[in-house]
C-alpha cells in the first residue's frame, strides 16, 4: 500500500513540476485571422491577434507594417506604431487585439484607421501585400513578429 501511495505522489509531483506555463516574460503574439483575403473598394479590413504575457505589462506599443509585393506599390511599405491603452491587465494575461482599417482612405471624415490603394503615375493598381505585427511591453520586452496571409486590395 505504501508503495502505491508513494508512486501516486511521485507521479503527481512530476506532473506539477514538469508542466509548462504557457506565459512568458516576453509577450507572445499570435495571428488569429483576417476577415477576408481579397478586398474591393470600399471595404473594412479586420485583423485579429492574440497576446499572452507573464507579467501582464502588455500596455505599451504594437507595430503594424504593410509590405507590398507589387514593385510600383513599394512606397506604401511602412510601419505604424499604436499605443496600447492601459487596461490594467492581470499577471498571466491573455488579450485579444482587433486592427480595423477602412479601404480605401475614408474621405467622409468619419475617422478611423485608413489604408491607401496603390497608384503609380496616376494609374490605380491592384496590390498584393501582407502585414507584419510585433509589440513591446512596458519593460521593453519584444514579442515575436507574426504575419498575415497575402491580402489583395482591388482597384476599380
Amino acid at each position: 500500500m505504501k508503495i502505491k501511495l508513494f508512486a501516486i505522489v511521485l507521479i503527481m509531483l512530476g506532473c506539477i513540476t514538469c508542466s509548462k506555463n504557457s506565459y512568458n516574460t516576453n509577450p507572445t503574439l499570435k495571428f488569429e485571422s483576417v476577415n477576408a483575403t481579397v478586398f474591393p473598394q470600399p471595404s473594412v479590413i479586420i485583423f485579429k491577434l492574440q497576446c499572452t504575457d507573464k507579467e501582464g505589462d502588455v500596455v505599451d506599443t504594437i507595430w503594424v507594417k504593410r509590405v507590398s509585393k507589387v514593385a510600383p506599390c513599394e512606397y506604401l511599405d511602412s510601419a505604424a506604431a499604436f499605443v496600447i491603452p492601459d487596461f490594467n491587465p492581470p499577471k498571466n494575461v491573455k488579450a485579444d487585439f482587433d486592427f480595423t482599417y477602412n479601404y480605401p482612405v475614408d474621405v467622409s471624415g468619419q475617422g478611423g484607421a485608413t489604408m491607401s490603394g496603390c497608384t503609380n503615375l496616376g494609374a490605380s493598381l491592384t496590390d498584393t501585400c501582407y502585414f507584419k505585427f510585433w509589440m513591446h511591453d512596458k519593460a521593453q520586452h519584444a514579442s515575436d513578429t507574426v504575419q498575415s496571409p497575402e491580402i489583395v486590395l482591388l482597384q476599380q
